[in-house]
């Protein structure tokens, strides 16, 4: 630092007077004219290669501040009234002024300074500026060597800083019984700057030892008091608090905690203070998260005790109560979801979520070792947060302060979401292997069972078929030979008893008739594939629709229902009493419609054939051989399908046959 080079042109309204070589001088008067300056302010605009042009200045002012006064070429004192005339300079932070002629034009007056704290002259924009400051002396001692003459050097603690004061004295004094003084200071704010114009710090320069002043003492009062209502308080005036030291944060803030009330200071003030410790501090009241503040607050430590307990967080009631003390809560933790190297913990009580801060690293990995959803029991400084309108609590948070802080009441239960979730995917997927199985399963036995149906089904048409091979064995060729024989009668009757060889012929013929039903049914049985490639429905359709005798007759199908497949020889039954019907309706009712009703029901199925034929009397019919065979056909079927047919016809009146088979079957 550049300590004398500080001193130089520290004016309120002028600049110091500092002597330079007249080489400036003439470098100025070859330079074009430049305007004269007569106030402070417009120096102190110029930028520092405007101010190293020269311009010329004449101002008048008081001077604050004169270093080694006993040595000067000019004979002038703190407080003159004085003219200076010269020229501008850069100066090595802020512009200054080379003096050339000083004239002293009597005493003057001091302005007024205006109370400054730390913050506001940590830029050095008040470089040269009268002010006053107020703090407590952190150290003291007498200087005999920085300086042209005897200073009291001081390092005051105000604010968030400290400051450097140099004062000189005429005499040697006990510089220790300054330290720990609250005292208030009027001088010249200097500047401690670096190579690079930089500002680094505040160096007071105080004229007098009379304007250091011991400041009067802050009121003390307890923490209730703090910003209430009162018509005649000052609300802006420091006030004095003691209390037990329970957390700080170097650099800025303490707790204190005294007669069950919390209170959190903010204080950039250095030094390490321990929890039980017993402090003293001053500050302004200000409005905190909860309850009220100290700003800019100065501490001193005045003794010890044990440190304050913690007491239990209720959750029921003004949280405000809380606010600055050491509490514990017991509590869930609850996952992470920010950064894994954060300080920051969420935890929850019942149905409140909180967040926690660890303030050591040993404290941090205490909680970092913790496994989510434990129970735990935390101890820590809480701090509440008010909001909305009306300023009411809405959360808080607690800051940790050591590992101790910190006690696992019970390790998490097994049983937690991500667990759950990893059950959860495997049952699922164990239902998707089962239901793919199931499916493939399913595929295969319906297949099989195609198989089954389609072998039954090609038994009972084998069994139908030996059927009909032994009907045709039984009937057809008893037929047969009952035909030979009576023709063999008809021949040899011919001649002689031409009566008996007609009777003959005649039952030859019916026989033949007969035989030629029997044939045609047993053909139809055994060249049944309709009912092999398609159901009932379709092979019925199929059946009657080359019966129709031209444009006479129109037959038509309909189907109730849902149609389903029966057993084989249901269908084919059903078929033939269909297909027989039918038939006679076009060859002997001589009908315009023909209408074959075939209805599916829930435990029946119901076949119907009806035309609007000439009809005939069903209990005492006059039929040809045919029909007469067609019908017993009929019967027969309907018989071995364990139900009656049922035929209902009047002459003119068309006829209807119909039957009903139960779904057993």
């Amino acid at each position: 630092m550049h300590k004398k080079g500080l001193t130089a042109a520290i004016f309120h309204g002028l600049l110091l007077v500092c002597l330079q070589s007249t080489v400036a001088l003439s470098a100025i008067a070859q330079s074009p004219p430049l305007p004269l300056l007569t106030h402070v302010e417009q120096v102190r605009r110029l930028t520092p290669d405007e101010a190293a042009r020269g311009y010329p200045i004449r101002i008048r002012g008081v001077s604050i501040y004169v270093e080694g006064s006993h040595v000067s070429v000019f004979p002038h004192h703190f407080g003159d009234r004085v003219e200076v005339e010269g020229v501008t300079g850069p100066g090595r932070f802020a512009p200054v002024v080379l003096e050339h002629k000083l004239r002293v034009l009597g005493r003057g007056r001091l302005p007024k300074p205006r109370l400054y704290s730390w913050n506001e002259l940590a830029n050095g924009q008040h470089d040269g500026q009268w002010v006053q400051v107020r703090g407590t002396v952190l150290s003291a001692s007498i200087d005999r060597k920085s300086w042209r003459e005897t200073t009291l050097a001081m390092t005051v603690a105000s604010g968030g800083g400290s400051f450097k004061i140099r004062v000189p004295i005429t005499r040697e004094l006990d510089a220790s019984a300054w330290i720990d003084r609250q005292v208030v200071i009027e001088g010249v704010c200097g500047t401690l700057f670096n190579f690079h114009r930089q500002f680094v710090g505040v160096l007071l320069y105080v004229p007098r030892l009379s304007l250091v002043q011991q400041a009067e003492r802050a009121k003390e009062v307890s923490f209730d008091d703090l910003l209430r209502y009162s018509p005649d308080q000052d609300v802006f005036r420091r006030v004095r608090v003691r209390g037990v030291v329970v957390h700080q944060q170097p650099g800025s803030s303490l707790f204190l905690e005294t007669n069950g009330q919390g209170l959190r200071i903010l204080s950039q003030q250095e030094g390490l203070l321990e929890p039980g410790d017993v402090v003293e501090a001053s500050g302004f009241p200000a409005v905190g998260g909860s309850t009220p503040i100290l700003e800019d607050a100065l501490f001193r430590k005045v003794g010890h005790s044990s440190p304050s307990p913690a007491v239990s967080l209720e959750l029921r009631g003004p949280l405000e109560r809380f606010d600055g003390r050491l509490v514990s809560i017991e509590a869930k933790l609850l996952p992470r979801e920010g950064p894994p190297d954060g300080s920051t913990f969420l935890l929850q009580s019942g149905t409140k979520v909180f967040t926690v801060s660890a303030q050591t690293d040993t404290a941090l990995e205490r909680m970092l070792a913790i496994s989510p959803s434990s129970e735990v029991r935390v101890t820590g400084v809480c701090l509440v947060q008010s909001g909305g309108l009306w300023g009411t609590p809405q959360s808080f948070r607690l800051l940790i302060r050591a590992p101790s802080d910190i006690t696992v009441l019970h390790a998490p239960s097994w049983w937690n979401l991500r667990h759950a979730l990893w059950l959860l995917a495997i049952c699922i997927g164990v239902l998707l292997v089962v239901s793919i199985l199931l499916v493939v399963v399913s595929d295969r036995l319906r297949a099989q069972m195609a198989i089954v149906r389609e072998k039954i089904r090609m038994v009972v048409i084998h069994e139908e078929r030996d059927r009909i091979a032994r009907e045709l064995h039984d009937t057809l060729e008893q037929e047969l030979a009952g035909i030979t024989m009576q023709l063999d009668l008809a021949a040899d009757c011919f001649q002689q008893t031409p009566q008996t060889a007609r009777q003959a012929v005649e039952m030859a013929r019916n026989m033949s008739r007969r035989s030629m039903i029997e044939a045609r049914r047993s053909v139809w049985d055994l060249r049944c594939r309709m009912l092999e490639e398609g159901d009932l429905v379709s092979a019925l359709a199929q059946t009657v629709e080359s019966m129709t005798n031209g444009e006479r007759t129109s037959i038509h199908v309909k189907v109730e229902g849902e149609p389903r497949r029966l057993a084989a020889t249901m269908e084919l039954n059903l078929l033939r009493i269909g297909q027989e019907a039918v038939i006679n309706a076009v060859k002997h009712a001589r009908p315009n419609r023909v209408t074959v009703l075939l209805q599916f029901r829930p435990r029946v199925v119901r076949l119907s054939v009806v035309d609007d034929g000439c009809g005939f009397e069903p209990t005492n019919p006059v039929l040809n051989g045919s029909s007469h065979f067609g019908l017993l056909d009929m019967r027969e079927r309907a018989q071995s399908l364990g139900c009656r047919l049922e035929i209902h016809s009047e002459p003119g009146g068309g006829t209807r046959i119909e039957l009903e088979v139960p779904q057993a079957q």
